[in-house]
């Protein structure tokens, strides 16, 4: 695997470490003049929280493309098939189901944070979190592909 690719996956930190909505969920968006709409918060968790499973729905359909039959038994055939199974589904980090999942697991996490921030803003033990995306969120219901 290239240089270019390589970590993809596996860093699964913060993915917005170095940004300014990175500097503002750690505490120094302020002097970076942003801030946040905290009646707003609750129904972005619930977003962020559906795009996850939708990737991590997504990762599932990946790994079926690394068990797709061969259309044919000749070469090009047989070698197409094990190329699309190794680029969907493999041992590697820099497949497409981890990194599916890697990103699912980084929208998770700032899911946790915003929802961590909340509380601590709104000074409560439990949220009120929707359990539907908004209207118009661009991403198919559970059961679909892209």
């Amino acid at each position: 695997m290239s240089d270019e690719w390589s970590g993809a996956a596996d860093n699964t930190g913060n993915v917005l470490e170095g940004t300014a909505l990175g500097a503002l969920l750690s505490g120094n968006g302020a002097a970076a003049g942003f801030s946040i709409n905290y009646e707003r918060v609750p129904q972005s968790i619930a977003d962020l929280e559906h795009a996850a499973k939708y990737l991590q729905s997504q990762a599932k359909v990946a790994q079926g493309l690394a068990n797709i039959p061969a259309p044919g038994l000749d070469g090009v055939s047989l070698n197409a098939v094990a190329q699309i199974g190794k680029w969907a589904s493999d041992s590697g980090a820099n497949n497409l189901e981890a990194n599916l999942l890697a990103g699912a697991k980084q929208l998770r996490d700032l899911a946790q944070k915003l929802r961590e921030d909340l509380k601590t803003y709104l000074h409560v033990e439990a949220l009120n979190i929707p359990t539907t995306p908004s209207p118009g969120l661009p991403l198919p219901s559970l059961g679909r592909s892209l």
